[in-house]
């Protein structure tokens, strides 16, 4: 049994992998660019929250306490397919990937799995097992290990929880393989958000699927299906066409919304970027609300001194 598109959809809204804000009550969503948003993609949710937290955690741990890259190895397959076994939803999406896979690639275009660390190996991993091939593990410090041996000129095929500026994919894994002598025929992740990564792809002929792209039509799919309403859909619609819009219609004026004083440090530190760099070029048309905001961001750093 496979997923269809509809039941994605619905995973990925009941499981809360797509999270959309509170816009009455807030606190906003930050992204890595240090610019506010109204949804936030976690991929690795839709196998459940505590199932997610608890392998992330458990990655890391194995990650930092096992030197030997084998042994490291070893642990990591064990940890994920021992839960994936058990996790009916799980075996489902990997099914769903691997029927996408065979449509898209024949079985002459790659002869192994590849994964990076971390949340790529909750789906490279089952991956690589439903579909019967050996899996190379990528590690961020540049090490890596497949249980088979790897002959240069052999192709991967890289499997993902998330594509979005496919930063990682060019810095880490993309070297790696070349120091292997590997290619790569293409990536398939579980999500796809935004449009830069897809572009960096396509310009380095990287052919790129994705069982979701999240986009303004993702959301609109969301509302026809009656799982957010049409304010909720068209306050997204609005951050789709114009992020500078949503901020002054939906921010700009409700402090609140930033929990200034409750937010956790990193959103602080992100928020105290926008609020001083201004990246919207929102300012000239909002002092007053910039100004009260440098201060409440002041005083808030001044009591943490």
């Amino acid at each position: 049994m496979i997923y269809t598109q509809s039941d994605l959809l619905k995973l990925l809204h009941d499981t809360r992998a797509v999270s959309i804000w509170n816009r009455d009550k807030g606190p906003v969503f930050w992204y890595a660019a240090n610019v506010p948003g109204p949804f936030y993609v976690n991929t690795e949710m839709v196998i459940g929250a505590s199932i997610a937290e608890k392998m992330l955690r458990e990655i890391t741990a194995i990650v930092a306490g096992t030197i030997d890259t084998q042994a490291r190895s070893l642990q990591l397959h064990h940890l994920i397919m021992d839960a994936y076994k058990t996790n009916p939803a799980w075996q489902k999406l990997i099914a769903t990937m691997l029927d996408r896979a065979r449509a898209e690639w024949t079985t002459h275009d790659f002869t192994m799995i590849s994964g990076g660390e971390r949340r790529d190996w909750l789906f490279s991993i089952p991956f690589a097992h439903a579909a019967d091939m050996p899996h190379l593990y990528l590690f961020k410090n540049k090490t890596h290990y497949c249980g088979q041996h790897v002959k240069k000129g052999e192709k991967v095929l890289h499997v993902s929880d998330l594509i979005n500026n496919a930063a990682s994919f060019f810095d880490l894994w993309q070297p790696a393989l070349n120091d292997l002598g590997l290619g790569c025929s293409g990536n398939l992740c579980v999500n796809l958000r935004g449009e830069n990564g897809l572009k960096r792809l396509n310009e380095a002929k990287q052919k790129t699927v994705a069982l979701v792209t999240i986009d303004r039509e993702f959301f609109r799919l969301l509302h026809a299906d009656d799982l957010i309403d049409r304010a909720t859909f068209e306050e997204i619609a609005v951050f789709f066409g114009s992020a500078q819009d949503w901020a002054a219609l939906y921010l700009i004026g409700n402090p609140q919304l930033f929990a200034i004083d409750t937010c956790d440090a990193k959103s602080f530190e992100r928020l105290r970027f926008f609020i001083s760099h201004d990246p919207w070029h929102l300012r000239p048309k909002h002092e007053v609300f910039f100004t009260a905001m440098s201060d409440a961001i002041k005083m808030r750093a001044s009591k943490a001194a």
